[in-house]
């Protein structure tokens, strides 16, 4: 048989992760975990793969007819590898309505998948947080997640002028269709997508596609002048618009809350349809290397109905780890990989591997995370791999030790050793 000739790289759109890649990723999650459970949502997960409806019935036709990875198993029933958890979230609810304490905070970090151009930002397989609140219908619901989001970005040490969550509402779009541009209901997904892409083109070519989708010259102008309305504008149409009163509201208390890095931007669409109210995008704003949103979000208070639940209504988000990790590349905010190892044992000579291995067990059960050497080689080989991983501590033990019954200890920051009886490592260790 021809052998194979196996490609070493991972399938497109993916990553393999090594401790490196591994040790970042974990960083991101444990702040995205510790400031959720701070504010305290409870951790929940949902299987990787649902049936393929649930995300073409609510999820949005780009999504459901581009992205989505879909097959047939062998029972017959089409699947799909979970691209979003929102749907997902909402058959968990639906299925316990009655047992559930409302409100409901849970949250869950998992991979995701969608078949579309790898590039920077965005991978066909990817880790992402998604933050939920259930049951609280005011604007109550809005702030605390972006509370949330301001608590992370803390965390992350992030400059303040390197970030801004840009914030707009699905009520204030459906005003400007119906009563500003009095668009046709064929032409308004068109139109919504072409808002959503506005930041990505230049006015140019934005004002020529929206010519092409069939829009007149005092439509076009309408638009351009909506894209640039300021949140003091929205008082004009507050009692005509429920999205321009949510909107002012929304402002009102975030200022009263002293919660800065926030900006309307009337352009922000989100192209999941399952949208109902105030929709969100964080965006670097201190560099140019990143273009895409960290995250997006929004209330979606009727997606219950789908499985025949009354409305409930729901806000949350979903953060991305790729986007996340861009970020804090750039402004240098990951911290230094380093080894879960605190000891390494090294071997002398093969006469003494039970002795190392019993202290090795001795240490690890006692807390300590200890790597041990399997093989007698020189001291000099040892040290310099012990160096090599960043090993905080290296234990020495040759003959003239273990008949005294202590080790010799060094610490590798300064190179300083000393002996200590075994009894007292862990404390030293600790």
């Amino acid at each position: 048989m021809k052998k194979e000739n196996l490609s070493k790289l991972p399938y497109k759109g993916t990553d393999d992760m090594y401790p490196k890649d591994v040790f970042e990723k974990k960083y991101i999650f444990k702040i995205w975990s510790k400031v959720a459970k701070n504010f305290g949502y409870e951790e929940y997960d949902a299987p990787l793969i649902e049936d393929a409806i649930l995300y073409k019935v609510k999820s949005g036709e780009e999504l459901a007819n581009t992205q989505l990875y879909n097959f047939v198993d062998k029972g017959g029933r089409e699947i799909a590898l979970r691209p979003e958890m929102t749907p997902s979230l909402a058959r968990m609810i639906a299925a316990q309505r009655n047992n559930l304490l409302l409100p409901i905070r849970w949250f869950n970090i998992g991979r995701f998948y969608r078949y579309e151009k790898p590039q920077k930002g965005r991978r066909r397989e990817f880790f992402q947080l998604n933050i939920d609140l259930l049951g609280v219908s005011t604007i109550d619901a809005e702030i605390e997640i972006i509370q949330y989001v301001m608590k992370v970005m803390d965390e992350f040490k992030a400059p303040k002028n390197t970030y801004e969550l840009r914030i707009n509402n699905r009520y204030l779009i459906e005003y400007l269709f119906d009563e500003i541009l009095k668009l046709d209901t064929e032409l308004r997904p068109k139109i919504a997508r072409a808002l959503d892409n506005y930041l990505k083109m230049e006015i140019n070519d934005f004002n020529g596609y929206l010519k092409e989708l069939g829009l007149n010259d005092n439509q076009i102008k309408d638009i351009l002048e909506y894209i640039n309305w300021e949140i003091e504008d929205l008082k004009k149409i507050e009692d005509r618009s429920r999205g321009a009163k949510e909107l002012i509201q929304l402002f009102n208390k975030l200022k009263e809350l002293s919660i800065t890095n926030i900006k309307f931007a009337p352009y922000i669409v989100r192209g999941i349809q399952y949208y109902t109210g105030t929709v969100v995008e964080m965006y670097d704003i201190g560099s140019s290397e990143n273009s895409r949103a960290l995250f997006g979000g929004g209330r979606y208070d009727d997606l219950l109905e789908i499985f025949g639940e009354a409305k409930l209504p729901a806000f949350g988000l979903g953060w991305g780890e790729t986007t996340t990790l861009d970020y804090l590349k750039t402004y240098n905010l990951l911290p230094s990989f380093k080894s879960n190892t605190k000891v390494y044992v090294t071997l002398m000579n093969e006469s003494l591997l039970k002795d190392m291995n019993s202290l090795s067990t001795y240490l690890r059960e006692n807390g300590i995370n200890t790597e041990m050497q399997l093989t007698a080689t020189k001291l000099k080989n040892q040290l310099k791999y012990a160096n090599s991983k960043g090993f905080p501590w290296v234990i020495i033990v040759g003959e003239d030790e273990l008949s005294k019954g202590v080790i010799q200890l060094k610490d590798m920051s300064n190179g300083e050793s000393f002996l200590i009886k075994k009894e007292d490592v862990i404390q030293k260790l600790s």
